[in-house]
């Protein structure tokens, strides 16, 4: 009995230091688990950002009606190239210069998207934009021979089908002042009944409420800012006159290819208004940007409307200047410098359809109409959406085009 009773009493000691080694062995073992996320944490900690709010960290910034405006003449002013953001409990770096980015997107092996692209499934299917790796490598390869030139000029027929739609529809609204955004949208839609491969039907999801919501955005964005620069209008004008003369027929693929001035006002609108405000990707490996190596598996993002926007890079950057995409500058330029159809093994797949589109009816547009300022509603305000979208809508007034009209 006495033994018994001895083992007795100290069994509560061997019990409480068994559990504190089980305890310490869980802590070591969870240590090594989250070894990463302790990297990444530490990392975050030792950079710049915006003041945040417990548990909520910057959140309060998606909420903020002058956010687009503050990310392309604020931001890079205060914090630099490369800072930290929180979103809840989630930390983020953000980093803005070109050769930046280029070491995050031009690396394949950063590939993965940040957890907030899978929000976007709901609205946008599981297509190339939002999909995991290893969905997006066999999915790019059954859409990448549907976006080859050859392939494309079959669609110039739709194209131009939508473009005369679009004109006709100008032309009933008289010359009253127009906000033109539904009537594009509804436009741009029309293009996309050529997909019909149940191969792709997550792309073509993706492909209509993205891509095309982002053409949509763009074609009205260019058309206004066409308005509102009568000299450019008048270069594009003439290109066109140049290239059709008094023929009225529709632009082929060669036509559309000509159209020099006309790709340069598309792209400079798309600098200074990308349709994405918004670039995401997870870390596959260390990368080193200047003094700091930020780790594997940390957030990275990207934001366009900022980069587009760097004096050093665009000479004043916030005036609307098409000679940015001359030949000359834009071969002078960082290719990481213009994020309008994203960069790297991820970049936008149709952006040469997005182009063509564009082209052919804006260059309809233009070959019967006279885009005109609406007095009062000279300036384009832009909002934080999944696509950027215009505060207030898109007001031009369009009249028809009697005879070529010169602006110096």
């Amino acid at each position: 009995m006495t033994v018994i009773k001895a083992v007795w009493d100290h069994a509560p000691v061997d019990v409480w230091i068994y559990f504190q080694c089980i305890l310490i062995i869980f802590i070591i073992y969870s240590l090594y688990l989250f070894k990463d996320n302790f990297k990444i944490l530490y990392f975050i900690l030792t950079l710049d950002g915006p003041s945040v709010i417990p548990f909520l960290g910057n959140i309060n910034y998606v909420f903020d009606k002058n956010l687009l405006f503050k990310m392309s003449h604020i931001i890079y002013q205060l914090y630099g190239p490369i800072f930290r953001i929180w979103l809840t409990v989630f930390p983020f770096v953000v980093v803005l210069e070109p050769e930046d980015i280029k070491k995050v997107l031009g690396n394949p092996r950063n590939s993965s998207k940040v957890f907030l692209y899978g929000f976007l499934q709901n609205f946008l299917g599981k297509g190339l934009l939002t999909s995991d790796v290893e969905t997006w490598k066999s999915h790019r390869k059954i859409m990448q021979p549907a976006f080859h030139l050859n392939v494309l000029d079959k669609f110039v027929g739709s194209f131009n089908h939508s473009a005369r739609k679009l004109v006709e529809s100008f032309s009933s609204a008289g010359e009253c002042p127009t906000d033109i955004t539904n009537v594009i949208n509804d436009c741009v839609y029309e293009v996309l009944n050529e997909f019909t491969e149940q191969d792709i039907v997550n792309e073509c999801c993706t492909f209509m409420l993205a891509g095309q919501d982002s053409v949509g955005s763009t074609l009205a964005m260019t058309l206004f800012m066409l308005a509102k620069h009568q000299k450019w209008q008048s270069k594009c004008v003439g290109e066109l006159d140049e290239i059709f003369g008094c023929d009225s027929r529709d632009p082929n693929l060669k036509d559309l290819k000509d159209m020099r001035y006309l790709e340069m006002v598309i792209k400079e609108t798309m600098r200074l208004y990308p349709s994405v405000p918004m670039l995401g990707r997870v870390l596959g490996e260390d990368v080193k940007i200047g003094k700091h190596v930020i780790p594997k598996g940390c957030s990275v993002l990207i934001f366009p409307q900022t980069t587009h926007r760097l004096s050093h890079h665009y000479p004043n950057p916030h005036e609307f200047n098409p000679e940015n995409f001359n030949s000359d500058n834009s071969a002078k330029r960082h290719p990481y410098a213009y994020l309008a159809f994203s960069a790297g093994s991820r970049n936008c797949i149709g952006y040469k359809f997005a182009l063509l589109e564009m082209k052919s009816i804006i260059s309809k547009v233009l070959r019967h109409c006279q885009l005109e300022p609406v007095p009062g509603k000279e300036e384009l305000v832009t909002k934080f959406r999944v696509t950027a979208r215009a505060k207030g809508g898109i007001w031009i007034k369009i009249k028809p085009r009697m005879s070529y009209q010169v602006y110096n």
